[in-house]
């Protein structure tokens, strides 16, 4: 070995151990050193486009790969890095064709089953479906039962409408994992997406059960009462939700992101109830969620009276239990299996644990979230908060505050969000009576038609224009526009444009 060849061998070990280090610039320039020593070396390219993934840097990994490749064709592990970059970069098609290339060579174990998975990933996310269960089930019988996997099966049997097969899925994950939450939680998506929601409220009490309480579980229950909400809108259904909430913020320990978006779902009910203070409160609370749950906001304050939960056949639910714990004791009883117990020389049976009471009747500290811990809303909570302040202070006639947050909505990265900004302000300054009222409207229902224009498909648009030309009265133009709606949205437009024809009676 020349000397060359020596030191590029110490350069890629070293950039290997930078590499592991998370040191991933000075991995890349050893690498790149290693490179001008041995050129054709498909270990120094590797160690280069390994540094670059870690960097984000997708287009170099991928030059680097491919050279790795073209010095060593024979070697599916090549093939495999080089597709996982690709599948980096979001280039489907050229990640499958390298993916398959390695499938053909074979790789390592661990690559193997990295390879399936990717492809079942890549797979799902083209719409290829049958292809996405095929590859999974290669990945599970190369390293067996695996969670991540049966998730995505059963995500898939969803997006498929196989509802059985799905089931199916999630029986397997409650068989391997019985006290965690989410072969319950797939369940029941699986059966609400079926319209099955007495099979799935037995599935949520199933899971309060056997499954350790957690927010995912709290907020399906949620969900299954808002469901019940739209198909018979009665307004207990909200309240229970927000009893929920309540339960979940007292049982759980929640994490600083949890109590944030708490708040913030507790917002949207209480809207929906019009509460605009409550809902203004509980906002005021996801802004500051630390100080608001350490000193003890209450989504659902005292003076407001007790709501109550969803009830379920309790008396049932223990008597099962006793049948199953009998069942898994056998021949004995709970009190034969005590006497069975040998007493110790004093003749006592002290096996049990003693429970010392407290003053307040608990050992356990008051749990209290950290000062110091932050949590940095998303975009998706910025504008959802923006849109519960439009629509909380719309309640209260308070146009000034509405105007305030439709500019903050209107700086969204969501065009629908955007657009409730923009109409939002419009209709704000005509309750106020502003001067420039009427050339606002113009202005906006402009914008909506030229966004109309730039894409016909845009029924947001279509929509928002409707309403606007109903706000001020040209209900012709109106009319005439819901001609580009669906038949069902079509027949809801007209009838709130009768309205306001009529004078809103």
């Amino acid at each position: 070995m020349t000397s060359n060849q020596e030191r590029a061998k110490q350069l890629m070990a070293d950039s290997r151990f930078a590499f592991m280090n998370g040191q991933n610039r000075e991995a890349l320039n050893l690498a790149k050193e290693a490179i001008q020593l041995a050129s054709k070396d498909p270990d120094a390219y590797q160690c280069a486009a390994n540094a670059c993934m870690s960097l984000g840097d997708y287009d170099n990994a991928i030059d680097y790969y491919k050279k790795a490749v073209k010095l060593d064709t024979g070697n599916g592990n090549r093939y495999f890095n080089l597709g996982y970059a690709y599948a980096s970069a979001e280039k489907a098609g050229e990640a499958v064709k390298n993916l398959a290339k390695a499938e053909e060579l074979g790789c390592t174990p661990e690559n193997t089953v990295q390879l399936y998975n990717l492809l079942g990933i890549i797979c799902f996310d083209i719409g290829r479906y049958n292809d996405a269960l095929v590859n999974l089930s290669k990945a599970e019988a190369v390293i067996g039962i695996d969670m991540d996997i049966m998730r995505r099966k059963a995500i898939i049997y969803g997006m498929k409408n196989e509802i059985r097969k799905g089931l199916e899925v999630c029986n397997q994950m409650k068989l391997i994992a019985p006290s965690e939450y989410v072969g319950y939680q797939y369940a029941f998506k699986l059966l609400c997406q079926a319209k099955r929601l007495e099979a799935a409220k037995r599935e949520l009490e199933i899971a309060a059960k056997y499954s350790v309480p957690s927010m995912d579980y709290y907020m399906d229950c949620v969900t299954f009462e808002l469901q019940n909400y739209g198909n018979d809108k009665n307004r207990d259904h909200m309240k229970k939700a927000l009893a929920l909430l309540v339960k979940a913020m007292k049982t759980l320990k929640p994490s600083v992101k949890e109590v944030t978006e708490t708040y913030i779902s507790s917002a949207e009910l209480w809207l929906q109830l019009e509460d605009a203070d409550r809902t203004i409160a509980c906002l005021n609370a996801a802004l500051n969620p630390v100080s608001s749950y350490n000193l003890g906001f209450e989504i659902v304050p005292e003076d407001h009276g007790e709501i109550s939960l969803t009830e379920y056949d309790i008396e049932e639910m223990i008597e099962n239990d006793r049948i199953r714990i009998e069942n898994e004791l056998g021949e004995y009883g709970l009190e034969e299996l005590a006497e069975s117990i040998e007493p110790d020389e004093d003749g006592q049976r002290d096996y049990l644990t003693v429970l010392e009471d407290t003053e307040n009747g608990s050992t356990e500290e008051e749990y209290k979230l950290d000062e110091n811990e932050k949590y940095e809303l998303t975009p998706d909570n910025i504008d959802q908060i923006n849109r519960l302040y439009v629509g909380a202070y719309t309640l209260k006639s308070d146009f000034r505050r509405v105007i305030d947050y439709a500019r903050k909505l209107q700086s969204s990265e969501s065009t629908h969000n955007k657009y409730i900004g923009i109409y939002s302000e419009a209709n704000a300054c005509m309750k106020l009576g502003t001067e420039d009222h009427k050339q606002k409207y113009e202005e906006v229902i402009k914008f909506f038609r030229n966004a109309m224009i730039k894409d016909p498909a845009d029924i947001a648009a279509v929509t928002f224009r409707i309403q606007c030309y109903t706000d001020i009265g040209e209900y012709g133009e109106a009319e005439q526009l819901c001609n580009l709606l669906t038949p069902e949205i079509r027949k809801s437009f007209l009838e709130k444009i009768k309205e306001a024809k009529g004078g809103g009676e």
